[in-house]
């Protein structure tokens, strides 16, 4: 799983450990000091809930803000759509560009000119790309915790196949989701804030293909 590892880390950063030491405590920090299961009676209905909102949500695009454990801040737009899809494209002077085309999820880094690629059914990030969400019964809940604030659910492959959790955060009223933790095996955690998204409008299929990307640097 090293491969798996490295590439989750270095595609989405590697946490936001520092990220503490300069706001106040995020709703998954607050979380984090909550039961595993705050309403254990209301589990089932709250993520049959859940994996409703997510397969209402075919696509969407907006902006990301990253936080990495040494401190640093990337941002950038995000592209998604289900099943399978997903762009991060960096703003400069960051290099980097992240794109999965359904299959594989591959990591550019256009100042190297490097390019690092693993099966996304590997990753964390997998679990709500897929074409139906079932929370339910495809993953394994590790934790639901809501706050008047936030509805917090962290999971990881029941298989064990793959390495690490992923924590998905929800706004508690409309259910849309605001931010997501990837947790590796190490302990180290990767934190994206979304925001301005837009949903279910159509987005260009060539996005999520990768090698469009190659053709417009080379004829830069």
């Amino acid at each position: 799983m090293k491969t798996v590892l490295f590439i989750t880390t270095a595609v989405l950063g590697l946490g936001f450990t520092a990220l503490a030491q300069v706001q106040a405590a995020t709703p998954a920090q607050q979380a984090q000091r909550l039961p595993a299961f705050t309403h254990i009676n209301e589990v089932e209905s709250d993520l049959a809930r859940i994996s409703t909102k997510l397969n209402s949500t075919a696509s969407f695009s907006g902006r990301f803000a990253q936080y990495a454990s040494d401190g640093s801040f990337s941002q950038g737009n995000i592209y998604l759509k289900r099943p399978g899809k997903i762009r991060f494209e960096y703003d400069a002077p960051a290099p980097m560009l992240m794109v999965s085309d359904g299959v594989t999820l591959t990591q550019v880094d256009r100042q190297l000119g490097t390019k690092d690629r693993i099966p996304l059914k590997a990753t964390p990030l997998e679990f709500f790309l897929a074409e139906n969400v079932d929370l339910a019964n495809d993953v394994e809940v590790i934790a639901l915790q809501k706050t008047p604030n936030s509805i917090s659910v962290t999971a990881k492959d029941g298989s064990g196949e793959v390495d690490g959790a992923i924590t998905m955060i929800f706004d508690p009223q409309t259910l849309n989701l605001s931010e997501w933790i990837v947790h590796d095996g190490f302990g180290q955690q990767t934190k994206i804030i979304l925001s301005e998204l837009k949903y279910n409008q159509r987005l260009n299929p060539r996005l999520f293909i990768l090698r469009d990307d190659t053709r417009r640097d080379r004829r830069r």
